[in-house]
This record gives C-alpha cells, structure tokens and sequence, in this order.
C-alpha cells in the first residue's frame, strides 16, 4: 500500500458512514414510507452511495467538490424520501448526517493506519472489516441512543430557514477545516504528515458533531420554553375569559329575576287576555334560559353560557348534555382551559361552512364505568391530516398554530387522561378519557 493510498481514505467508508447516519435519522423520526417500500429505499440508497462513493474514489481534485455535493444530494434524497419531513428539515438532518459520516469515517480510518504503521499486520482485510464493524457499531449506537433520547424530550423540533442555514454553514465550515491538509499541506491548519492530518480531521469532525449536537438542544429548549409559555399564556386567557363570563352571568342573572318579578306584577294588573298570553309566552323564554346550561359544575356553566350565546349570535347549532358534577375533580383553570380550547376550535371550524344548517356543534360529558368521558363533534368538510391520533393544522403558518389542541393534551395528560381526534363521515370527533378515582365514603 502506498503513502498516497494510505493518506486517502476508501470511499466506501464514507459511504457506509453516511447511509448509517441517515438511517438513524430515519428511524428515529417520522415516517413517510412504510412497509416493504421503506426497505427497498433503504437498499437503493445503499447500494446507490457505496457505488457512487467508489466509483469517484480518487478523482481529480477538480471533480472533487461536485463529486461530494452529489453525495450530499443523495443522502437529503434518502432522508427526506424516507421521513415524513419538509425539505427545510430534510436539509438540516442532512447535514447532521453528513458530518456524523465524515467523523465515523475518518476515525475507524486513523485507527486502521496507526495499527499499520505499528507493524506488518497480516490479514489487512479481515483487520480492515472487523474495525468497520467495532468501531461504526459504537460510533452509531451511541448516535442512535443520543437521537432516541432527544426525540423522547418531546415534539421533533421546527426547523426554519434559520435552524437550517446555521447547520448549513457549521457544517461548511467543519468540512473546510477538516480537509484542509488535502487541499493545501501548508495551510494553517494543514499538516504533510498523513498520522497528523488523520488526527487533525478526525478532532475537527468530533468536534463539529459536538457544536452540532449542542445547537440542535439548544433550539429544542428554546422551542420547548416558547411552547410551555404558550400554553401557560392559553391557560391565563381561557381563565380571565371563563371570568368574565361569569361576571356577565351574574349580572344577567340579576336582571333575570328583577324580570320575573316584574311579569308577575303586569301579570297581575293586566286586563285581557291577550296581554296575559303575551306575557306567559314571555315568562316560558326565560324559563328556558333558567334551565339552560345548569351541569352542576359553575366554571363549566360559565364557559357553555358563553360559548352558547356566541352561537346563537352566529347561527351556529349547539346541544349539549354534560354532568358537571364529573369534573368536581380538576381545577378551575383547567376547566375553563379545556372546554374553551374545545369549544373554540369547534367554532372556528363550523364558522368556515357556509351552509348554516351545517353548523352543528355536540359536546357530551358522561361516565363511562371508571373513567370521565367527554366528547366534542362538529361538522366538518375539510380535509384533515392526522398524526399520532392528532389532527395537523390546517393554517399557513404551522409554527404559530395548533396551541389550542396542544393545551387540550397538556390539561389532559396532568391528569392521566388521553385524548383521539378523527373524522367520520365529515364529523369531526374529539375524545378524552380521563380515569375517575373512587371517592372514599
């Protein structure tokens, strides 16, 4: 073996490198194929790089660059392909991938050049094999278990045209580093000694894993801190409303009764028929309201008073029939919280129909044996992807959006409660089942 075939790295270690670090990525996030599809991508893609990979081993240093750049194009075709990702996100994983590659690659080859220069070693090509297995089964088990962790913090994170050039340009500028030796032996951070120039990339790769792995958590928590702002922000809203509407209420209720006074007085002094049957009639609308949204439940009352005659004033359908004792359970915040969040979204999809006589509303609240079961339907006749049993915003800016339902299943999950979306026969259904724990006597 030559100092030059020494100092060059196969192609075929950055080829596997890359395809197991795309892999990880693929596993460990959402999918887009599935089935027997998922493993002939996974095969095309293989046998795609490594042949690419060996095929433009050794080029000219002019063919150089576009040769990786094609390399990089088919690890974001992989990924984004296989993973149910924007382009923008398939970029930013891309690029992750890649430099994970560059450092597995230039480390299982630094480890294989200082056992040569150590002795004449026979067997080069078990020794070779056996390294690419020990050494990318530790590098890439401890990614995978990393990515595992990471995805179990919460949410996959939003990726911007910002998360993306950052990456972009950490990544550029890692690779540059990392390379330098190759392109100028005296540069200022290159070296003519091929044990240096190994031990040059392979730390500038480790370390640009590292600054990599450390912005991607770094926007996690600062994503994770806007969302739980959010949502507290929600909690407050829905609250200040539920107590506003139960000052109105209450003045309402006032005058409600001031009223029945007053139709029994005219009740009492009038003097036809006429006046009587006109005032009766009076009498029964306001028994009506009297009867209207009494759930046992005050916070409950408060927020169905509310949404009620926000319907009406929009002609929107609204039946309910709800326990409110149910909830004696949950706090008040979360009460408003819930239904508000609930209600609101029904309302915000039937106001989109046209048609009035479409516009219905539903909301059940029962016990369903040992658990709170609620219930909200409304028509609906958009079309409504679904993840995770969770319905996908349908607005333009994904990111500002959906902290309606995401409030739903944080007030849900404080209580061990799980929540389903789905749509049947244009009716939109979302289902909560919260377990009841048994009253002591």
């Amino acid at each position: 073996m030559s100092g030059m075939e020494i100092v060059n790295t196969p192609g075929y270690y950055y080829s596997i490198a890359y395809v197991l670090a795309a892999f990880i990525v693929t596993c460990t996030n959402r999918k887009r194929v599935t089935g027997m599809g998922r493993y002939a991508v996974h095969i095309v893609f293989l046998v795609a790089l490594i042949t690419f990979m060996t095929v433009t081993d050794g080029v000219r240093q002019v063919f150089f660059l576009p040769c990786m750049m094609v390399a990089i194009l088919l690890i974001l075709a992989y990924i984004y392909i296989c993973c149910d990702f924007t382009l923008a996100e398939a970029g930013y994983y891309c690029a992750r991938s890649f430099i994970s590659g560059e450092f597995s690659a230039s480390l299982c080859w630094q480890i294989y050049f200082y056992l040569l220069i150590r002795g004449n070693i026979e067997g080069k090509w078990f020794l070779e094999c056996a390294l690419l297995l020990v050494v990318y089964a530790a590098i890439y088990g401890v990614i995978f278990a990393l990515e595992k962790y990471l995805q179990g913090e919460g949410d996959s994170i939003r990726i911007t045209s910002r998360e993306l050039i950052t990456v972009i340009i950490i990544t550029a500028a890692v690779y540059t580093v990392s390379n330098l030796s190759y392109i100028d032996q005296d540069a200022l951070f290159g070296s003519r000694f091929a044990g240096e120039m190994f031990t040059i990339r392979t730390l500038v790769d480790l370390s640009g894993m590292a600054v990599l792995y450390a912005y991607h958590i770094m926007v996690r928590e600062l994503q994770m801190k806007f969302e739980v702002d959010a949502l507290e922000n929600i909690l407050e809203m829905q609250y200040k409303n539920y107590q506003l509407s139960q000052e109105s209420i209450d003045i309402v209720n006032q005058k409600y009764h001031d009223l029945k006074h007053q139709i029994n007085l005219l009740k009492a002094e009038a003097g036809s028929g006429k006046s009587v049957e006109y005032l009766e009639q009076m009498e029964k609308e306001i028994r009506s309201y009297e009867a209207q949204n009494k759930t046992g439940n005050k916070v409950l009352d408060a927020v169905l008073t509310s949404k009620s005659l926000y319907c009406q004033n929009r002609g929107i359908g609204f039946t309910c029939v709800a326990d409110g004792t149910l909830l004696d359970f949950m706090h008040e915040m979360d009460i408003s919280a819930l239904f508000g969040n609930l209600l609101d979204n029904a309302i915000e999809s039937v106001e989109k129909l046209e048609e009035p006589e479409k516009r219905l509303i539903h909301l059940s609240i029962a016990r369903q044996k040992n658990f709170l079961r609620i219930r909200v339907e409304n028509y609906c006749e958009e079309k409504i992807s679904f993840r995770d049993g969770m319905p996908l915003t349908t607005k333009k800016d994904k990111h500002l959006h959906g902290f309606g339902m995401k409030s739903i299943q944080s007030t849900v999950r404080k209580y061990g409660g799980s929540v389903r979306a789905g749509l049947r026969d244009n009716w939109f259904e979302v289902s909560i089942l919260i377990p009841l724990k048994e009253r002591k006597s």
